[in-house]
Protein backbone atom coordinates (compact mmCIF):
# COMPACT_ATOMS: atom_id res chain seq x y z
CA UNK A 1 0.00 0.00 0.00
CA UNK A 2 1.28 3.45 -0.92
CA UNK A 3 2.25 5.75 1.91
CA UNK A 4 0.55 9.14 2.23
CA UNK A 5 3.91 10.76 1.34
CA UNK A 6 4.15 8.81 -1.93
CA UNK A 7 0.53 9.59 -2.79
CA UNK A 8 1.23 13.29 -2.22
CA UNK A 9 4.32 13.19 -4.44
CA UNK A 10 2.44 11.39 -7.22
CA UNK A 11 -0.37 13.93 -6.96
CA UNK A 12 2.07 16.83 -7.25
CA UNK A 13 3.76 15.18 -10.22
CA UNK A 14 0.41 14.72 -12.00
CA UNK A 15 -0.42 18.38 -11.43
CA UNK A 16 2.97 19.36 -12.80
CA UNK A 17 2.48 17.21 -15.89
CA UNK A 18 -1.04 18.51 -16.49
CA UNK A 19 -0.46 22.15 -15.73
CA UNK A 20 3.29 22.40 -16.19
CA UNK A 21 5.74 24.02 -13.86
CA UNK A 22 5.84 27.37 -15.53
CA UNK A 23 9.27 28.71 -16.40
CA UNK A 24 7.81 31.88 -17.86
CA UNK A 25 8.53 35.30 -16.52
CA UNK A 26 7.31 38.70 -17.65
CA UNK A 27 10.91 39.89 -18.07
CA UNK A 28 10.57 38.36 -21.54
CA UNK A 29 7.64 40.49 -22.61
CA UNK A 30 8.30 42.03 -26.02
CA UNK A 31 6.80 45.49 -26.18
CA UNK A 32 7.19 48.44 -28.54
CA UNK A 33 7.61 52.10 -27.67
CA UNK A 34 4.52 53.69 -29.21
CA UNK A 35 6.33 56.98 -29.77
CA UNK A 36 8.96 55.18 -31.85
CA UNK A 37 6.25 53.49 -33.91
CA UNK A 38 4.72 56.90 -34.60
CA UNK A 39 8.13 58.33 -35.50
CA UNK A 40 8.77 55.48 -37.90
CA UNK A 41 5.40 55.95 -39.59
CA UNK A 42 6.10 59.67 -40.01
CA UNK A 43 9.51 58.92 -41.53
CA UNK A 44 8.04 56.52 -44.07
CA UNK A 45 5.32 59.03 -44.93
CA UNK A 46 7.92 61.73 -45.60
CA UNK A 47 9.85 59.38 -47.86
CA UNK A 48 6.66 58.63 -49.75
CA UNK A 49 5.85 62.30 -50.21
CA UNK A 50 9.26 63.76 -50.98
CA UNK A 51 11.19 61.31 -53.12
CA UNK A 52 12.01 61.72 -56.81
CA UNK A 53 12.05 58.38 -58.62
CA UNK A 54 13.94 59.18 -61.84
CA UNK A 55 17.29 57.61 -62.79
CA UNK A 56 17.55 55.48 -59.71
CA UNK A 57 19.38 52.18 -59.74
CA UNK A 58 17.58 48.92 -59.16
CA UNK A 59 19.00 46.76 -56.37
CA UNK A 60 19.42 42.98 -56.28
CA UNK A 61 20.69 41.48 -53.03
CA UNK A 62 21.56 37.80 -53.43
CA UNK A 63 22.37 35.87 -50.28
CA UNK A 64 23.72 32.36 -49.81
CA UNK A 65 23.01 30.41 -46.65
CA UNK A 66 26.00 28.99 -44.72
CA UNK A 67 28.33 29.32 -47.72
CA UNK A 68 31.93 29.26 -46.58
CA UNK A 69 34.32 31.78 -48.11
CA UNK A 70 36.65 29.03 -49.29
CA UNK A 71 33.90 27.22 -51.18
CA UNK A 72 34.02 30.09 -53.72
CA UNK A 73 36.76 29.79 -56.33
CA UNK A 74 37.43 33.53 -56.37
CA UNK A 75 38.74 33.10 -52.82
CA UNK A 76 40.76 29.98 -53.61
CA UNK A 77 38.38 27.00 -53.35
CA UNK A 78 40.22 23.81 -54.22
CA UNK A 79 37.47 21.30 -55.01
CA UNK A 80 34.85 23.43 -56.77
CA UNK A 81 34.63 26.15 -59.38
CA UNK A 82 32.04 28.91 -58.97
CA UNK A 83 32.46 30.89 -62.19
CA UNK A 84 29.18 32.78 -61.92
CA UNK A 85 29.74 34.14 -58.42
CA UNK A 86 33.32 34.88 -59.46
CA UNK A 87 32.09 36.79 -62.50
CA UNK A 88 30.18 39.27 -60.34
CA UNK A 89 33.43 40.07 -58.57
CA UNK A 90 35.41 40.19 -61.81
CA UNK A 91 32.94 42.71 -63.22
CA UNK A 92 32.80 44.72 -60.00
CA UNK A 93 34.53 44.51 -56.64
CA UNK A 94 35.65 41.47 -54.66
CA UNK A 95 35.82 42.20 -50.92
CA UNK A 96 38.74 40.21 -49.57
CA UNK A 97 37.93 40.79 -45.89
CA UNK A 98 34.17 41.00 -45.42
CA UNK A 99 32.41 40.31 -42.13
CA UNK A 100 28.89 39.60 -40.97
CA UNK A 101 27.71 40.72 -37.54
CA UNK A 102 26.79 37.26 -36.26
CA UNK A 103 27.98 33.71 -37.00
CA UNK A 104 24.42 32.45 -37.44
CA UNK A 105 21.61 33.12 -39.89
CA UNK A 106 18.88 35.21 -38.31
CA UNK A 107 20.78 37.89 -36.34
CA UNK A 108 23.13 38.32 -39.29
CA UNK A 109 20.21 38.92 -41.67
CA UNK A 110 18.63 41.39 -39.25
CA UNK A 111 21.74 43.59 -39.33
CA UNK A 112 21.93 43.43 -43.12
CA UNK A 113 18.35 44.65 -43.51
CA UNK A 114 18.63 47.42 -40.91
CA UNK A 115 22.20 48.67 -41.35
CA UNK A 116 22.74 48.43 -37.60
CA UNK A 117 24.28 46.03 -35.16
CA UNK A 118 21.32 43.83 -34.30
CA UNK A 119 22.22 44.01 -30.60
CA UNK A 120 21.06 47.65 -30.63
CA UNK A 121 17.47 46.43 -30.77
CA UNK A 122 17.78 43.16 -28.86
CA UNK A 123 18.00 40.74 -31.79
CA UNK A 124 20.94 38.80 -30.41
CA UNK A 125 20.14 35.16 -31.09
CA UNK A 126 17.87 33.05 -33.30
CA UNK A 127 14.10 33.46 -32.85
CA UNK A 128 12.77 30.28 -31.30
CA UNK A 129 9.71 28.41 -32.49
CA UNK A 130 9.37 26.49 -29.24
CA UNK A 131 10.50 26.73 -25.62
CA UNK A 132 10.13 24.17 -22.82
CA UNK A 133 6.94 25.11 -21.02
CA UNK A 134 7.94 23.50 -17.74
CA UNK A 135 10.82 21.84 -15.91
CA UNK A 136 9.62 18.36 -16.84
CA UNK A 137 9.93 19.21 -20.52
CA UNK A 138 13.28 20.81 -19.86
CA UNK A 139 14.63 17.74 -18.04
CA UNK A 140 13.25 15.43 -20.72
CA UNK A 141 14.95 17.46 -23.41
CA UNK A 142 18.26 17.72 -21.58
CA UNK A 143 19.32 14.21 -22.55
CA UNK A 144 22.93 14.21 -23.66
CA UNK A 145 22.61 11.03 -25.71
CA UNK A 146 19.84 12.65 -27.73
CA UNK A 147 21.44 16.10 -27.92
CA UNK A 148 24.90 15.01 -29.07
CA UNK A 149 27.05 18.15 -29.39
CA UNK A 150 24.11 20.39 -28.52
CA UNK A 151 23.52 21.38 -24.91
CA UNK A 152 20.51 23.05 -23.33
CA UNK A 153 21.34 26.17 -21.39
CA UNK A 154 20.68 26.27 -17.66
CA UNK A 155 16.90 26.48 -17.39
CA UNK A 156 16.09 30.18 -17.43
CA UNK A 157 12.67 31.68 -17.49
CA UNK A 158 11.09 31.46 -20.93
CA UNK A 159 8.62 33.75 -22.74
CA UNK A 160 4.94 33.03 -22.76
CA UNK A 161 3.72 31.31 -25.90
CA UNK A 162 1.93 34.40 -27.15
CA UNK A 163 5.22 36.33 -27.12
CA UNK A 164 6.80 34.07 -29.76
CA UNK A 165 5.04 35.80 -32.65
CA UNK A 166 6.70 39.09 -31.69
CA UNK A 167 10.20 37.70 -32.18
CA UNK A 168 11.99 39.31 -35.10
CA UNK A 169 13.20 42.78 -36.02
CA UNK A 170 11.25 45.11 -33.72
CA UNK A 171 8.41 46.92 -35.45
CA UNK A 172 10.06 50.19 -34.43
CA UNK A 173 13.07 49.52 -36.70
CA UNK A 174 13.21 50.71 -40.29
CA UNK A 175 14.08 47.86 -42.63
CA UNK A 176 15.68 48.34 -46.02
CA UNK A 177 12.57 46.91 -47.67
CA UNK A 178 10.29 49.38 -45.87
CA UNK A 179 12.50 52.31 -46.87
CA UNK A 180 12.73 51.21 -50.50
CA UNK A 181 9.00 50.58 -50.67
CA UNK A 182 8.19 53.99 -49.23
CA UNK A 183 10.61 55.57 -51.72
CA UNK A 184 8.72 54.24 -54.70
CA UNK A 185 10.47 50.94 -55.37
CA UNK A 186 8.63 47.70 -55.95
CA UNK A 187 10.00 45.31 -53.34
CA UNK A 188 10.25 41.54 -53.42
CA UNK A 189 11.71 38.72 -51.36
CA UNK A 190 12.20 35.41 -53.13
CA UNK A 191 13.68 32.78 -50.80
CA UNK A 192 14.27 32.30 -47.09
CA UNK A 193 12.99 34.86 -44.57
CA UNK A 194 13.90 33.72 -41.02
CA UNK A 195 13.14 37.07 -39.39
CA UNK A 196 9.89 36.26 -37.66
CA UNK A 197 6.71 34.32 -38.26
CA UNK A 198 4.13 36.37 -36.35
CA UNK A 199 1.42 38.24 -38.21
CA UNK A 200 3.26 41.56 -38.04
CA UNK A 201 6.67 40.06 -38.77
CA UNK A 202 6.11 38.22 -42.05
CA UNK A 203 7.61 39.76 -45.21
CA UNK A 204 4.39 41.16 -46.68
CA UNK A 205 3.98 43.21 -43.49
CA UNK A 206 7.63 44.27 -43.31
CA UNK A 207 8.00 46.18 -46.55
CA UNK A 208 7.79 43.53 -49.28
CA UNK A 209 5.16 43.81 -52.01
CA UNK A 210 5.82 40.27 -53.18
CA UNK A 211 6.94 37.17 -51.27
CA UNK A 212 7.86 33.66 -52.32
CA UNK A 213 9.66 31.13 -50.15
CA UNK A 214 9.46 30.01 -46.54
CA UNK A 215 9.42 31.84 -43.22
CA UNK A 216 11.70 29.70 -41.07
CA UNK A 217 15.33 28.61 -40.96
CA UNK A 218 15.14 25.78 -43.51
CA UNK A 219 12.97 23.73 -45.84
CA UNK A 220 13.41 20.62 -47.93
CA UNK A 221 14.77 21.33 -51.41
CA UNK A 222 12.37 18.79 -52.94
CA UNK A 223 8.74 18.00 -52.07
CA UNK A 224 9.85 15.04 -49.96
CA UNK A 225 12.83 12.92 -49.06
CA UNK A 226 12.05 10.29 -51.69
CA UNK A 227 11.61 12.58 -54.70
CA UNK A 228 13.29 10.75 -57.60
CA UNK A 229 16.28 12.32 -59.34
CA UNK A 230 17.99 13.68 -56.23
CA UNK A 231 20.73 12.63 -53.85
CA UNK A 232 20.22 13.15 -50.12
CA UNK A 233 22.57 13.03 -47.18
CA UNK A 234 21.31 13.03 -43.58
CA UNK A 235 23.86 13.86 -40.89
CA UNK A 236 23.72 12.06 -37.57
CA UNK A 237 22.89 15.29 -35.76
CA UNK A 238 19.94 16.51 -33.72
CA UNK A 239 19.37 19.62 -35.83
CA UNK A 240 19.62 17.77 -39.15
CA UNK A 241 17.15 15.11 -38.01
CA UNK A 242 14.73 17.82 -36.90
CA UNK A 243 14.91 19.45 -40.33
CA UNK A 244 14.25 16.21 -42.18
CA UNK A 245 11.36 15.43 -39.86
CA UNK A 246 9.74 18.84 -40.39
CA UNK A 247 9.86 18.42 -44.20
CA UNK A 248 7.85 21.30 -45.67
CA UNK A 249 5.43 21.82 -42.81
CA UNK A 250 5.01 24.69 -40.33
CA UNK A 251 7.67 27.37 -40.90
CA UNK A 252 9.22 25.22 -43.66
CA UNK A 253 6.04 25.51 -45.74
CA UNK A 254 6.54 27.10 -49.16
CA UNK A 255 4.37 30.20 -49.50
CA UNK A 256 3.58 32.86 -52.05
CA UNK A 257 2.36 36.13 -50.57
CA UNK A 258 1.60 34.22 -47.39
CA UNK A 259 -0.48 31.48 -49.01
CA UNK A 260 0.68 27.87 -48.85
CA UNK A 261 1.61 26.42 -52.21
CA UNK A 262 2.91 23.11 -53.53
CA UNK A 263 6.35 23.58 -55.10
CA UNK A 264 7.33 20.58 -57.26
CA UNK A 265 10.71 21.92 -58.36
CA UNK A 266 14.13 21.85 -56.69
CA UNK A 267 14.00 24.87 -54.38
CA UNK A 268 17.22 26.53 -55.56
CA UNK A 269 15.94 26.47 -59.14
CA UNK A 270 12.40 27.44 -58.12
CA UNK A 271 13.83 30.55 -56.47
CA UNK A 272 15.90 31.26 -59.58
CA UNK A 273 12.91 30.87 -61.90
CA UNK A 274 10.73 33.23 -59.89
CA UNK A 275 13.52 35.79 -59.81
CA UNK A 276 13.82 35.61 -63.59
CA UNK A 277 10.04 35.94 -63.99
CA UNK A 278 10.12 38.91 -61.63
CA UNK A 279 12.87 40.64 -63.62
CA UNK A 280 10.85 40.27 -66.82
CA UNK A 281 7.73 41.65 -65.15
CA UNK A 282 9.35 44.62 -63.42
CA UNK A 283 12.15 45.47 -65.85
CA UNK A 284 10.54 48.87 -66.52
CA UNK A 285 10.07 49.66 -62.82
CA UNK A 286 12.38 50.63 -59.99
CA UNK A 287 12.78 47.51 -57.90
CA UNK A 288 14.49 46.15 -54.80
CA UNK A 289 14.84 42.39 -55.16
CA UNK A 290 16.04 40.40 -52.15
CA UNK A 291 17.06 36.84 -53.07
CA UNK A 292 18.02 34.86 -49.96
CA UNK A 293 18.70 31.35 -51.26
CA UNK A 294 18.54 28.52 -48.74
CA UNK A 295 21.51 26.75 -50.34
CA UNK A 296 23.77 25.26 -49.17
CA UNK A 297 22.09 25.06 -45.74
CA UNK A 298 20.98 21.63 -44.51
CA UNK A 299 19.02 19.46 -45.26
CA UNK A 300 21.45 18.29 -47.92
CA UNK A 301 19.74 17.49 -51.24
CA UNK A 302 21.20 17.85 -54.73
CA UNK A 303 20.00 17.06 -58.25
CA UNK A 304 21.54 13.84 -59.53
CA UNK A 305 23.18 15.56 -62.52
CA UNK A 306 25.03 17.92 -60.14
CA UNK A 307 25.96 15.09 -57.81
CA UNK A 308 27.48 13.29 -60.81
CA UNK A 309 29.79 16.24 -61.48
CA UNK A 310 31.73 15.35 -58.31
CA UNK A 311 32.25 11.61 -58.75
CA UNK A 312 35.89 12.12 -57.80
CA UNK A 313 34.77 13.00 -54.24
CA UNK A 314 34.47 9.83 -52.15
CA UNK A 315 32.74 11.46 -49.15
CA UNK A 316 29.02 11.44 -50.00
CA UNK A 317 28.30 14.14 -47.44
CA UNK A 318 30.74 16.57 -49.02
CA UNK A 319 29.80 15.48 -52.52
CA UNK A 320 26.14 16.40 -52.01
CA UNK A 321 27.19 19.68 -50.39
CA UNK A 322 29.44 20.66 -53.32
CA UNK A 323 26.69 19.71 -55.78
CA UNK A 324 24.33 22.07 -53.95
CA UNK A 325 26.86 24.90 -54.23
CA UNK A 326 27.33 24.20 -57.94
CA UNK A 327 23.56 24.40 -58.46
CA UNK A 328 23.50 27.65 -56.50
CA UNK A 329 26.30 29.08 -58.64
CA UNK A 330 24.43 28.18 -61.83
CA UNK A 331 21.28 29.83 -60.47
CA UNK A 332 23.24 33.02 -59.73
CA UNK A 333 24.63 32.90 -63.26
CA UNK A 334 21.16 32.57 -64.80
CA UNK A 335 19.93 35.57 -62.81
CA UNK A 336 22.96 37.64 -63.80
CA UNK A 337 22.53 36.69 -67.46
CA UNK A 338 18.87 37.75 -67.34
CA UNK A 339 19.88 41.15 -65.96
CA UNK A 340 22.18 41.54 -68.98
CA UNK A 341 19.63 40.31 -71.52
CA UNK A 342 17.00 42.73 -70.22
CA UNK A 343 19.46 45.63 -70.52
CA UNK A 344 19.26 46.28 -66.78
CA UNK A 345 22.98 45.90 -66.15
CA UNK A 346 23.99 49.58 -66.15
CA UNK A 347 21.20 50.56 -63.81
CA UNK A 348 21.34 47.75 -61.25
CA UNK A 349 23.45 47.32 -58.13
CA UNK A 350 24.03 43.62 -57.49
CA UNK A 351 25.33 42.25 -54.19
CA UNK A 352 26.25 38.68 -53.36
CA UNK A 353 27.04 37.65 -49.79
CA UNK A 354 26.73 34.72 -47.40
CA UNK A 355 24.88 35.20 -44.12
CA UNK A 356 27.68 33.47 -42.15
CA UNK A 357 30.54 31.06 -42.62
CA UNK A 358 30.35 27.38 -43.46
CA UNK A 359 28.75 25.04 -40.93
CA UNK A 360 31.70 22.83 -40.00
CA UNK A 361 29.50 20.70 -37.73
CA UNK A 362 27.88 19.20 -40.84
CA UNK A 363 31.20 17.52 -41.63
CA UNK A 364 30.97 18.80 -45.22
CA UNK A 365 32.33 22.34 -45.11
CA UNK A 366 35.87 23.43 -45.79
CA UNK A 367 36.58 26.88 -44.38
CA UNK A 368 40.10 26.76 -45.77
CA UNK A 369 42.67 28.53 -43.59
CA UNK A 370 39.98 30.03 -41.37
CA UNK A 371 39.43 28.54 -37.93
CA UNK A 372 36.01 27.47 -36.71
CA UNK A 373 32.77 27.92 -38.60
CA UNK A 374 29.10 28.78 -38.22
CA UNK A 375 28.03 29.56 -34.63
CA UNK A 376 31.62 30.35 -33.62
CA UNK A 377 33.18 33.80 -33.47
CA UNK A 378 36.38 32.54 -35.00
CA UNK A 379 37.04 33.82 -38.53
CA UNK A 380 35.42 30.77 -40.12
CA UNK A 381 32.07 31.83 -38.67
CA UNK A 382 32.07 35.53 -39.53
CA UNK A 383 34.48 36.17 -42.44
CA UNK A 384 32.42 35.62 -45.60
CA UNK A 385 32.36 35.93 -49.40
CA UNK A 386 31.05 39.31 -50.56
CA UNK A 387 31.02 40.84 -54.04
CA UNK A 388 29.31 43.88 -55.52
CA UNK A 389 28.74 44.95 -59.11
CA UNK A 390 27.39 48.23 -60.50
CA UNK A 391 28.37 48.53 -64.13
CA UNK A 392 29.31 52.03 -65.23
CA UNK A 393 29.76 53.17 -61.65
CA UNK A 394 32.26 50.68 -60.21
CA UNK A 395 35.07 49.61 -62.56
CA UNK A 396 35.56 45.92 -63.15
CA UNK A 397 38.21 43.94 -61.34
CA UNK A 398 38.60 45.79 -58.06
CA UNK A 399 39.96 43.78 -55.15
CA UNK A 400 39.31 45.59 -51.88
CA UNK A 401 41.37 44.53 -48.88
CA UNK A 402 40.22 46.61 -45.90
CA UNK A 403 37.60 45.06 -43.58
CA UNK A 404 33.99 45.79 -44.55
CA UNK A 405 30.71 44.81 -42.92
CA UNK A 406 27.49 43.29 -44.20
CA UNK A 407 25.75 46.30 -42.60
CA UNK A 408 27.32 48.42 -45.34
CA UNK A 409 24.84 46.98 -47.85
CA UNK A 410 22.05 49.01 -46.26
CA UNK A 411 23.90 52.33 -46.22
CA UNK A 412 25.46 51.83 -49.65
CA UNK A 413 22.01 51.13 -51.09
CA UNK A 414 20.15 54.12 -49.69
CA UNK A 415 23.06 56.50 -50.38
CA UNK A 416 23.28 55.51 -54.03
CA UNK A 417 19.52 55.39 -54.51
CA UNK A 418 19.30 59.02 -53.36
CA UNK A 419 17.39 58.23 -50.19
CA UNK A 420 17.91 60.25 -47.05
CA UNK A 421 16.36 59.12 -43.78
CA UNK A 422 16.35 60.96 -40.45
CA UNK A 423 18.92 59.91 -37.86
CA UNK A 424 21.13 58.40 -40.54
CA UNK A 425 24.00 58.94 -38.10
CA UNK A 426 22.57 56.06 -36.06
CA UNK A 427 23.50 53.61 -38.81
CA UNK A 428 26.54 51.40 -38.30
CA UNK A 429 27.02 50.66 -41.99
CA UNK A 430 28.85 52.99 -44.38
CA UNK A 431 28.58 53.76 -48.09
CA UNK A 432 31.24 51.55 -49.67
CA UNK A 433 31.29 53.17 -53.12
CA UNK A 434 33.59 56.11 -52.25
CA UNK A 435 36.01 53.70 -50.57
CA UNK A 436 36.26 51.20 -53.41
CA UNK A 437 36.54 54.06 -55.89
CA UNK A 438 39.42 55.61 -53.94
CA UNK A 439 37.47 58.81 -53.26
CA UNK A 440 37.67 58.18 -49.51
CA UNK A 441 40.92 57.08 -47.98
CA UNK A 442 41.38 54.98 -44.88
CA UNK A 443 39.24 52.11 -43.62
CA UNK A 444 35.45 51.98 -43.78
CA UNK A 445 35.55 50.60 -40.21
CA UNK A 446 38.29 51.19 -37.67
CA UNK A 447 36.62 48.78 -35.24
CA UNK A 448 34.15 45.90 -35.62
CA UNK A 449 32.23 44.32 -32.73
CA UNK A 450 30.42 41.07 -32.01
CA UNK A 451 28.31 39.99 -29.04
CA UNK A 452 26.23 36.86 -28.58
CA UNK A 453 25.16 36.29 -25.00
CA UNK A 454 28.38 35.51 -23.09
CA UNK A 455 30.65 35.68 -26.16
CA UNK A 456 32.32 38.97 -27.03
CA UNK A 457 34.69 39.79 -29.89
CA UNK A 458 36.30 42.92 -31.25
CA UNK A 459 38.62 43.61 -34.16
CA UNK A 460 40.80 46.72 -34.52
CA UNK A 461 44.14 47.44 -36.22
CA UNK A 462 44.70 43.82 -37.23
CA UNK A 463 44.07 42.66 -33.64
CA UNK A 464 41.16 40.47 -32.66
CA UNK A 465 40.12 39.84 -29.07
CA UNK A 466 37.57 37.15 -28.28
CA UNK A 467 36.40 36.00 -24.87
CA UNK A 468 33.62 34.38 -22.88
CA UNK A 469 32.42 36.18 -19.77
CA UNK A 470 30.69 32.98 -18.64
CA UNK A 471 33.24 30.29 -19.45
CA UNK A 472 36.27 32.44 -18.58
CA UNK A 473 38.43 31.98 -21.65
CA UNK A 474 40.10 34.74 -23.68
CA UNK A 475 42.20 34.87 -26.86
CA UNK A 476 44.12 37.58 -28.67
CA UNK A 477 45.14 37.11 -32.32
CA UNK A 478 47.06 39.19 -34.83
CA UNK A 479 44.97 38.63 -37.96
CA UNK A 480 47.52 40.17 -40.31
CA UNK A 481 50.09 37.54 -39.37
CA UNK A 482 47.75 34.78 -38.23
CA UNK A 483 44.40 34.78 -40.07
CA UNK A 484 43.97 31.17 -39.00
CA UNK A 485 43.88 32.21 -35.33
CA UNK A 486 46.33 29.58 -34.16
CA UNK A 487 48.72 31.72 -32.09
CA UNK A 488 47.23 33.18 -28.91
CA UNK A 489 49.11 36.36 -27.94
CA UNK A 490 47.17 37.38 -24.84
CA UNK A 491 50.15 36.83 -22.52
CA UNK A 492 52.53 38.74 -24.79
CA UNK A 493 50.38 41.83 -25.36
CA UNK A 494 48.44 42.43 -22.16
CA UNK A 495 48.14 46.15 -22.88
CA UNK A 496 46.43 45.37 -26.21
CA UNK A 497 44.02 43.05 -24.38
CA UNK A 498 43.07 45.84 -22.01
CA UNK A 499 42.71 48.42 -24.78
CA UNK A 500 40.40 46.19 -26.79
CA UNK A 501 38.41 45.17 -23.76
CA UNK A 502 37.82 48.82 -22.91
CA UNK A 503 36.76 49.58 -26.48
CA UNK A 504 34.29 46.73 -26.36
CA UNK A 505 32.90 47.77 -22.97
CA UNK A 506 32.41 51.35 -24.20
CA UNK A 507 30.41 50.04 -27.15
CA UNK A 508 28.55 47.50 -25.04
CA UNK A 509 27.35 49.98 -22.42
CA UNK A 510 25.08 51.70 -24.94
CA UNK A 511 23.34 48.45 -25.87
CA UNK A 512 20.29 46.87 -24.22
CA UNK A 513 21.24 44.86 -21.15
CA UNK A 514 19.56 41.75 -22.49
CA UNK A 515 18.15 40.31 -25.69
CA UNK A 516 14.43 40.46 -26.49
CA UNK A 517 14.16 36.69 -26.09
CA UNK A 518 16.35 34.06 -24.42
CA UNK A 519 18.50 31.56 -26.22
CA UNK A 520 17.99 27.91 -25.44
CA UNK A 521 21.03 25.96 -26.63
CA UNK A 522 24.81 25.93 -26.96
CA UNK A 523 26.85 23.86 -29.39
CA UNK A 524 30.07 22.15 -28.38
CA UNK A 525 33.17 22.61 -30.57
CA UNK A 526 36.74 21.43 -30.28
CA UNK A 527 39.00 24.10 -31.80
CA UNK A 528 42.78 24.26 -31.33
CA UNK A 529 42.38 21.28 -28.98
CA UNK A 530 40.16 23.33 -26.66
CA UNK A 531 36.47 22.77 -25.92
CA UNK A 532 34.05 25.65 -26.43
CA UNK A 533 30.33 26.15 -26.01
CA UNK A 534 29.03 28.73 -28.47
CA UNK A 535 25.47 30.10 -28.28
CA UNK A 536 23.09 28.86 -30.94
Amino acid sequence: MLSSRKILLIGILLIFIRCGISTTDNIWKIEWDESLLISKAETLEKLNNSTSYSDRPNVILIMADDLGKYEVSAYGAKEIETPNIDQLGEEGVLFEDAYVTAPVCSPSRAAILTGKYQQRYGFETQPMEYYPSNFIEYRAGNNQKMLGDWELTTAPSYPNEWELGKQGVPLTELSLAEIMQASGYHTSIIGKWHLGTGKNQIPNNRGFDYQYGFYGAFSLYTPNQKTPGYQNYIQNDLSAKHQWNMKRYETATIRENGKKIIEPDYLTFAIRDRVIDYLHEYKDSSFFLYVPFSAPHVPFQAPQEYFDKFNHISDTNRRVYLAMIKALDDAVGDIHQTVKELDLEKNTIIYFISDNGGATYTGATNNGPLNGGKLTHFEGGINVPFVMKWKGHIPAGISYNFPVSSMDIFTTTIANCGITIPHQQDLDGVDLVPFVMGEKMGKPHEVLYWRTDHIAAIQSENWKLMYSSRDKWLHLFNLKKDKSEKIDLKDNYKEVVEQLKNLFLDWNQDLPIKALWPRIMDRRFIINDQEYLFPA
